[in-house]
């Protein structure tokens, strides 16, 4: 099993030396995950300790490492986020939308974007989602409906507005995240929701696994919920990476 998106610097909570990394590692060896995605936020790239990176992936007997990197989509900073794709040896690289017209979304459930209209809200979070697939600077989509972190949910339905996104991914020939964090976060389900995840099954859009741990003790934590649903839902194997190059294991 694989788990493609965690944070050992996480929100510059520790450095990325080889022994926090190896921490990530025992936790993974002990859970069956064979194969870890260290995935830093984009805007701590420079706390990225490649050579600790490869001395741990060196030292890892039990759990292969991949590297990657999570940035997050800002429409019109295009430019600086290629730059960001292509500054290190990655994997793969997960694009995230976590914030709205500038405005942090998954911090503060009182933050002042909760003021808006909720449906419009999500049109604008969504849109974001669409045009991040549709860049071509990523692999993979991350946590897709983040949105929904807070349980706010409109009471307009917004089935068509899923519809739509699932089709720009499958279009645009990028990965799904399904990311437990959700289930530690109020919303208490996994990203994507099963309706969400069912609409990129259909259109034959390909899945990544992931915690999102940004603790060690986080690493595949949920996975018997999303290993459940992903199974469920219909899917049969999961992407890997290696060098930007796809494989798959199957489940």
């Amino acid at each position: 099993m694989i788990d493609y998106h965690l944070h050992v610097v996480a929100h510059d909570d520790r450095p990325m030396t080889v022994e926090n990394i190896l921490k990530y590692c025992r936790v993974a060896e002990e859970r069956g995950i064979r194969e870890l995605g260290i995935t830093e936020h984009d805007r701590y790239l420079e706390k990225v300790d490649l050579a600790a990176f490869q001395e741990a992936r060196e030292r890892s007997k039990g759990v292969e490492l991949r590297l990657g990197i999570e940035i997050d989509y800002v429409p019109g900073n295009e430019a600086a986020m290629e730059r960001v794709a292509t500054a290190l040896p990655y994997d793969y690289v997960i694009g995230s939308v976590h914030r709205v017209d500038g405005e942090e979304i998954d911090i503060d459930p009182a933050a002042g974007i909760y003021g808006r209209d909720t449906y419009e809200l999500y049109d604008a979070y969504f849109t974001g989602v669409r045009a991040a697939a549709r860049s071509g600077l990523f692999d993979v989509i991350g946590h897709p409906d983040l949105i929904k972190i807070f349980r706010r949910f409109p009471e307009r339905d917004v089935t068509p507005m899923l519809e739509e996104t699932a089709e720009a991914i499958a279009e645009a020939g990028v990965v799904v995240d399904v990311n437990s964090a959700g289930l530690r976060k109020p919303v208490g389900e996994i990203y994507p929701s099963r309706a969400f995840l069912e609409m990129f099954f259909e259109r034959g859009v390909p899945i990544i696994l992931s915690s999102d741990a940004h603790a060690p003790e986080q690493v595949g934590a949920g996975y018997d919920e999303s290993l459940r649903l992903v199974r469920e839902v219909g899917y049969r194997e999961v992407v890997t990476f290696r060098n930007g190059e796809r494989g798959s294991l199957p489940l």
